[in-house]
């Protein structure tokens, strides 16, 4: 238990700018009721119908709290960090707040700045949070200080802070939400099932969707898991790319083959495939070696997302020493689409070693998609160039494919010889016609 609630601490941390603004508003905030918020009351009139049904996000995102499959079970208000019992310190009133708020716009020393920042939230309570975010709002609202503020104030004041942030100018919306999601997930996203009948165009879960993603990433990412598979089971758009935010929380907190085993334990094909792609760059960027053996050992579907995603990689860093590895490998396609973006990425950084190495590839389908990546690249600088080696390519598919890329960029550099050369490509109607311009 405690190993969980440590675990769960870390996340929470880690899904701020700073530890230690924290720190010091978890031992020094006092919390006390508002009971003059409309904001707050509307908030409870959302919650207090208990006889009706809960939603389906809410009962399969509770549901896993109960799984001990799951990776941690979900934090509650007892165990949650953001919930600790605070000391009793004094609240600071509006004379203190505007000095101190003074002090630390006009400060020019980040650390003398954050630290008087600090002193604002020892002092801060659910009625004076509005006089603080007056002054916390005089700095840019992408620092730490303002995001950092907003996150706490979202966990201490719930729908109160949140709806505040559909009316000011800044933005301020989203982590706020996050921190109260962070702080008491059941409570808010109970509040965001019924969200709708606010009728208001800022509050909407499309809008606040992710933040929900983040919040519950920080506490649980099983958690956070269920419910985008629950908005990819809706046709939600966006479920890949939240699903990658929590990939990205879960690198924070486990090293690669935890990492891996959790992402190739998701249900949804999709789904997996992307959290899949999130989790490889950290470790393949820190020690590409490491993850290639990782990747080799994999057996499920999503051995070939890793290979293509730890080959691309490691390019970036090695490029010789990627191809040199997905060569070795039994041809796939996640070997051939590995090789395709490392040539690429070669052709960035030495087209001629690269061109070198094509050369002495014996014919393969692995080959052609090699050509195709050194093509797309050299396309930039020497379209002409390109154009010859796409031509080299034996597959008709990928030499069409690799033929247009080269051509769009030859048709931006040069129009004119573009369209001669086109006249006498040999390529289809339908390719040609995506290589000119929409008109």
């Amino acid at each position: 238990m405690s190993n969980t609630f440590s675990m769960k601490r870390k996340i929470i941390h880690l899904a701020l700018y700073s530890i230690l603004p924290i720190t010091t508003f978890f031992i020094g905030i006092k919390l006390q009721p508002n009971q003059n918020s409309q904001a707050l009351n509307e908030s409870k009139k959302l919650e207090a119908d208990k006889s009706s049904p809960k939603s389906e996000i809410s009962h399969l995102t509770n549901k896993a709290s109960q799984d001990e499959s799951k990776l941690s079970k979900a934090t509650t208000d007892q165990t949650n960090p953001l919930s600790l019992e605070p000391l009793d310190k004094p609240s600071l009133d509006s004379s203190e707040i505007k000095s101190i708020g003074q002090s630390m716009v006009s400060e020019l020393n980040p650390l003398k700045r954050r630290e008087i920042f600090n002193s604002l939230l020892e002092g801060m309570t659910l009625e004076n949070a509005q006089e603080i975010r007056e002054q916390i709002k005089k700095l840019n609202q992408y620092s730490s200080e303002f995001r950092d503020f907003h996150f706490i104030w979202g966990s201490m004041a719930g729908a109160e802070a949140v709806i505040n942030g559909t009316k000011t100018s800044e933005r301020d919306l989203d982590i706020t939400m996050t921190g109260w999601v962070s702080s008491k997930p059941d409570e808010a996203i109970a509040w965001f099932d019924k969200i709708d009948t606010l009728n208001d165009k800022r509050l909407s879960k499309n809008v606040l969707k992710r933040s929900v993603v983040d919040g519950l990433s920080n506490i649980d990412p099983n958690r956070a898991a269920d419910f985008v598979s629950i908005l990819a089971q809706s046709g939600d758009k966006d479920a890949n790319k939240l699903i990658k935010n929590v990939g990205y929380k879960v690198t924070q907190i486990m090293d690669l083959e935890k990492a891996g085993a959790w992402a190739d334990g998701l249900t949804n094909k999709n789904l997996r495939k992307s959290a899949m792609e999130s989790i490889v760059p950290k470790f393949a960027y820190s020690d590409p070696e490491s993850a290639s053996k990782w990747a080799e050992s994999l057996q499920s579907d999503m051995a070939s997302t890793a290979i293509n995603k730890v080959g691309e990689i490691w390019s970036n860093k090695d490029p010789a020493a990627s191809v040199k590895w997905l060569e070795s490998l039994p041809e796939s396609k996640g070997t051939n689409s590995g090789i395709e973006n490392a040539l690429s990425n070669w052709a960035r950084r030495d087209p001629k070693s690269a061109s070198d190495h094509l050369v002495g590839m014996p014919d393969s389908m692995q080959k052609d998609r090699a050509i195709k990546g050194f093509a797309s690249r050299v396309a930039y600088e020497d379209p002409q160039s390109a154009l010859v080696w796409a031509n080299t390519i034996q597959d008709e598919k990928i030499r069409e494919g690799a033929l247009r890329d080269a051509g769009r960029a030859y048709y931006k550099r040069d129009k004119t010889g573009a369209l001669q050369w086109l006249e006498t490509s040999g390529l289809p109607p339908k390719t040609i016609n995506e290589i000119l311009p929409k008109k």
